[in-house]
């Protein structure tokens, strides 16, 4: 009796085995599945956004180049002229696109900022004259004496900092003889 609940022992646990081993191969199928479709689900989201971002780009730029003041019409034609209605445009469509803003912007920008320095630094220089009086302009000579010291001392060191030629130095061994000295000298020379 023993034998036989033991062989039927076996037999369940050789048949549950081989269950499991079916199971898991379905198991594994079904991840299997699942992990390429939601890799292949990430690459088309991904391809989406990336041509949305493009897209969304080229709108912004589009809007950055109607408000502009100034357009230079070769540097800055609009992106959507060089890519189709359904498609975004290239990277280096957006890129010169935003390169061409930013330049006919750049002068703008410096020249304002340029007008609003000198205008406070007029403003300051009148209300520290009016405060100060007589110190002030002793102080602010002083200050444009030590300035302009510097700048020349810069200019200076720019003038001074031309190539100079290479000094070639010789080093003579006491046991060489005075021949070998000189026959070295004149190849060095010749270089």
């Amino acid at each position: 009796m023993t034998t036989s609940v033991k062989e039927r022992l076996k037999t369940d646990l050789e048949q549950a085995q081989i269950g499991g081993k079916q199971r898991s191969a379905k198991i594994s199928d079904i991840l299997k599945s699942a992990a390429s479709m939601t890799v292949e689900e990430i690459k088309e989201g991904s391809a989406d956004l990336h041509v949305l971002t493009r897209k969304s780009l080229a709108d912004l730029l589009e809007e950055l180049h109607v408000n502009s003041d100034e357009v230079d019409v070769a540097a800055t034609a609009p992106i959507a002229d060089t890519a189709a209605a359904d498609e975004a445009p290239t990277w280096p469509a957006i890129l010169k696109q935003a390169l061409a803003i930013v330049r006919d912007r750049k002068g703008d920008w410096l020249q304002e900022f340029k007008a609003h320095w000198q205008k406070n630094a007029a403003k300051f220089d009148n209300d520290m004259t009016d405060e100060y009086g007589d110190r002030y302009r002793k102080t602010k000579s002083v200050f444009r004496q030590v300035f302009d010291w510097v700048k020349s001392q810069s200019t200076g060191l720019q003038t001074q900092a031309q190539p100079s030629r290479p000094v070639t130095v010789e080093v003579v061994d006491g046991d060489d003889a005075a021949g070998n000295a000189a026959k070295t000298v004149n190849s060095l020379d010749a270089e």
